[in-house]
């Protein structure tokens, strides 16, 4: 059976925490720069900078090069595709040669391949190969390498450290679009992809060179016991029941919220409702995504994460059912906060869970995977709803579709064994 470094199996096949080892700098003041480290990092990450840009900067590209709407939304589905691939080859290099030295490597990538869209041919497999290359080499800047370094830093503050960190990712939601709206008119698109890596190169890589490091008092294990330990993990992780709830937890959430969170808008117009109000609705959906980013991540701390996952999902359903049966503010506020919510937890959760049940040996790989599902699930979603809306005949009958799915997922909660709020010592 595994030794204190590995996850540990019960004899009714549930999980058991991880043991650590202890720490003098765990939750001290030095972690805390370790967090806005890494949600700078987030922040000027790829799967900030490309997606929330796509629809202002690849929009204008598509048009300057004469692409049709159908290749431009191919462009995505081939980043996307490449990132749900990449990821867990991210996760593993992350386990093997820690988050800072990931991150870094995958932040010049990046940085470089802004700058090779700046001389984009009129060529749309130069395009496809471009953003696929981006997938591939710049999975490295997602959360998981982020989040092994920050779990380092903390025990008792995990969760809030989590949630402060995924922030960074709602920072940048609505922080880009306005930007590259801004760039886009001032210096065009490419130029835009330009400034885009040079802020990469010059302001974000050398904050994490100084400041994203890993905890010292955490000493790792020599490299030949570490790959061999990492590998018996993985394989008894496959064989445990609470890794296949986690991973259709990720997988469902990512379509549930990203489909509701893309079709807000044309749904609320649907309605009847202008632009410019269903756009203030959703603006709703994006404060309380970063609310629940801070809200979730203490909360989890204190009280059992999957229950706490299991009433933001209540207030989720709440939301969906609201919107179904009423056209009225109200039913467009709380739908908007149950799913911005939902949005703030999500990854929290995801990566608290995995660094408390299984050990830091390969917490990149395993997040690695986890997002990759959730990023599966993201790229189904929206298709699914749009399927729905048209085979059902509008929005409604899908929102009850997706309260049905969103019952299930709270449901899942229970399956979750219980994880002891301050790890025990080795």
């Amino acid at each position: 059976m595994a030794n204190t470094e590995s996850i540990l199996a019960a004899e009714d096949g549930r999980l058991m925490p991880a043991r650590l080892s202890p720490s003098d700098l765990t939750d001290s003041r030095r972690g805390w720069a370790v967090v806005a480290a890494a949600f700078i990092g987030l922040l000027f990450s790829m799967g900030v900078l490309i997606v929330y840009s796509f629809g202002i900067l690849a929009t204008a590209m598509a048009e300057d090069l004469g692409f049709s709407r159908t290749q431009l939304s191919s462009v995505f589905v081939v980043f996307s595709l490449a990132c749900v691939i990449a990821g867990p080859g991210w996760g593993g290099l992350t386990d093997r040669f820690g988050g800072r030295a990931i991150t870094l490597i995958s932040s010049v990538l990046l940085a470089a391949l802004f700058c090779a869209l700046t001389v984009l041919p009129h060529d749309a497999l130069f395009v496809y190969g471009t953003y696929a290359a981006i997938g591939f080499l710049a999975s490295g800047t997602l959360p998981a390498s982020y989040a092994s370094v920050v779990v380092g830093w903390f025990d008792k503050r995990r969760g809030l450290a989590l949630g402060l960190t995924m922030m960074g990712v709602g920072a940048g939601a609505a922080l880009v679009p306005p930007l590259s709206a801004f760039l886009l008119a001032a210096v065009g698109w490419r130029n835009t992809f330009l400034i885009f890596g040079l802020v990469i190169m010059l302001f974000c890589v050398p904050i994490m060179i100084a400041f994203l490091k890993p905890n010292p008092t955490l000493v790792p294990a020599p490299a030949a016991r570490e790959k061999t330990a990492r590998r018996e993990l993985l394989a008894l992780a496959a064989k445990v029941p609470t890794t296949w709830v986690l991973a259709f937890f990720a997988l469902l959430t990512g379509g549930i919220l990203t489909a509701i969170a893309t079709s807000f808008v044309p749904m609320l117009q649907a309605e009847g409702i202008p632009r410019a109000q269903a756009a203030a609705y959703q603006s709703v959906l994006g404060l309380s995504l970063i609310l629940g980013r801070i809200i979730i991540g203490g909360l989890i701390d204190r009280i059992f994460a999957p229950r706490v996952m299991m009433g933001v999902l209540c207030i989720t359903i709440l939301g969906f059912l609201a919107m179904n049966r009423a056209a009225t503010p109200s039913a467009y506020i709380l739908s908007a906060a149950g799913v911005g919510l939902a949005i703030g937890a999500e990854m929290d959760f995801l990566a608290f869970l995995v660094s408390r049940y299984y050990a830091r040996a390969a917490f990149g790989t395993l997040f690695a995977l986890l997002f990759s599902c959730y990023a599966l699930g993201a790229s189904f979603g929206p298709l699914l709803l749009a399927w729905l809306s048209t085979t059902l005949g509008g929005y409604r009958p899908g929102l009850l579709v997706l309260a049905g799915l969103t019952v299930v997922l709270a449901l899942s909660t229970f399956l979750l064994p219980r994880y002891e709020k301050r790890a025990a010592t080795a």
